[in-house]
């Protein structure tokens, strides 16, 4: 039978919970009021003293809460915002200009950003967990530490890359965006990927907003068209036989002379292989990931838009839509949003549309595209688009009916979103008319 376990003396347990609080944290040297009595606490319940009497044991609790407040201002001291140089010298303001030989900005969290010769961007915010860096021309380089609960935000024109960590190449030249993963993963949206399109290491997207064309290549096609959610489940081959159908039912102009050949008649794989796929070729998830957003819509047509939209599955027409936004096809990817949210109401597909609705008429109807906004909000008020949709209502109605209508968005914006990519905005309508 194991023995009781000796009383620790309430002396010796002050004396550990001292020694915790060196161990719980360094407080910050700016603090000196608050380290000056962190010191002089562990210099007075170190001092020896005589044994406690028994009637003076309700001391030591008394003691106890001058540690237990030195400990929680510790750990509950705000997180410091990130610090950054460029070119090892701390900058005069947030803008970088890159001469000749570039410029390197270095984050006190160990992220660094090289902007290439010629590159021309500022550092728009900063928090603790990340900063906002817009790229206004030319190209920069990315390398972002993986922390968790990071927040990086790269705008370069009119679109936004969401980062946590991970490396890319980022250029912005003539209405035209090239991004480059070279590890980890990126959220990528604006004109042309308003829905938002998710890059991995490998890939490349280039967006021209000007001929409103966009291309993504790499490898990430070939595994997304392989996904079980993909329709081609435990077939890893499946994207290399897409065409394997038009293939097996093309004529053979010598058909006639080789119908009595053996191998021919015995080639089981030949008459298997087009009933396998011939019930859906392809599905519009597979085309969109593929970049083949004209084929989508191109499938589309021949089988009928209304019967498409009214048969599809939310997935499918999720694409559809997007192939359409993709490609300026503004009429088809309205019919399809809509129909999401008809069809599939208060899915979260369905709550995105309206904020797609809005985006897509911002120029052409912006009393709509405000409504549309609202609608948005009201529906996820918290949602992943939300703090877009806020900024951009705020925008339409500051364009549209000025800037003392925009105030009262422009005040609940930062309230909300302090930090947010529309914050600079806010501030800008909230100052001297």
């Amino acid at each position: 039978m194991a023995e009781p376990k000796p009383e620790v003396p309430p002396e010796v347990a002050l004396q550990r919970l001292t020694a915790l609080a060196r161990e719980a944290g360094t407080v910050a040297r700016t603090d000196a009021a608050l380290a000056r009595g962190r010191a002089r606490l562990i210099e007075e319940v170190e001092r020896p003293v005589l044994p406690l009497a028994p009637r003076r044991v309700w001391l030591v609790p008394a003691a106890l809460v001058p540690l237990l407040v030195i400990l929680g201002l510790v750990w509950l001291r705000p997180a410091a915002r990130l610090s950054y140089r460029v070119d090892d010298a701390a900058p005069a303001d947030s803008y970088v200009l890159a001469e000749a030989s570039g410029a390197t900005a270095r984050f006190s969290e160990g992220t660094t950003i090289r902007f290439a010769p010629g590159a021309r961007g500022r550092v728009a915010a900063v928090t603790e967990r990340g900063a906002q860096i817009h790229l206004e021309s030319g190209a920069a380089h990315f390398q972002v530490v993986h922390l968790p609960e990071a927040e990086w935000i790269a705008e370069a024109g009119p679109f936004t890359v969401t980062v946590t960590g991970t490396e890319f190449e980022l250029r912005w030249q003539h209405e035209r965006l090239e991004l480059t993963v070279q590890s980890g993963s990126v959220a990528v949206r604006g004109p042309l990927v308003w829905g938002g399109v998710t890059l991995q290491g490998g890939q490349r997207l280039v967006a021209d907003t000007g001929r409103r064309e966009l291309t993504i290549a790499g490898p990430r096609a070939d595994i997304d068209a392989s996904a079980p959610e993909a329709g081609a489940p435990g077939e890893p081959d499946a994207p290399a036989r897409i065409d394997a159908p038009a293939m097996a039912d093309a004529p053979e102009p010598d058909a006639p002379a080789r119908v009595d050949a053996p191998a021919r008649v015995d080639a089981p794989a030949r008459t298997d292989a087009p009933a396998a796929a011939a019930p859906v070729p392809q599905s519009y998830r597979e085309r969109v990931a593929r970049g083949d957003f004209a084929g989508a819509i191109a499938d589309a047509e021949a089988r009928g838009i209304d019967a498409t939209i009214d048969a599809s599955p939310l997935p499918e027409i999720a694409a559809l839509a997007d192939a359409a936004r993709y490609t300026g096809r503004n009429d088809l990817a309205r019919r399809a949003l809509l129909a999401e949210r008809s069809r599939f109401a208060g899915s979260p597909e369905a709550r995105s549309a309206a904020f797609l609705l809005g985006r897509m008429v911002e120029a052409s109807s912006p009393a709509e595209a405000i409504s549309w906004y609202e609608q948005y909000l009201s529906e996820s008020p918290g949602g992943p688009l939300a703090a877009e949709a806020l900024g951009r209502k705020m925008i339409v109605t500051r364009t549209s009916r000025g800037k003392d209508a925009a105030r009262p968005i422009a005040e609940e914006y930062l309230a909300r979103h302090p930090h947010g990519a529309f914050a600079g905005a806010a501030v800008e309508i909230l100052g001297p008319p």
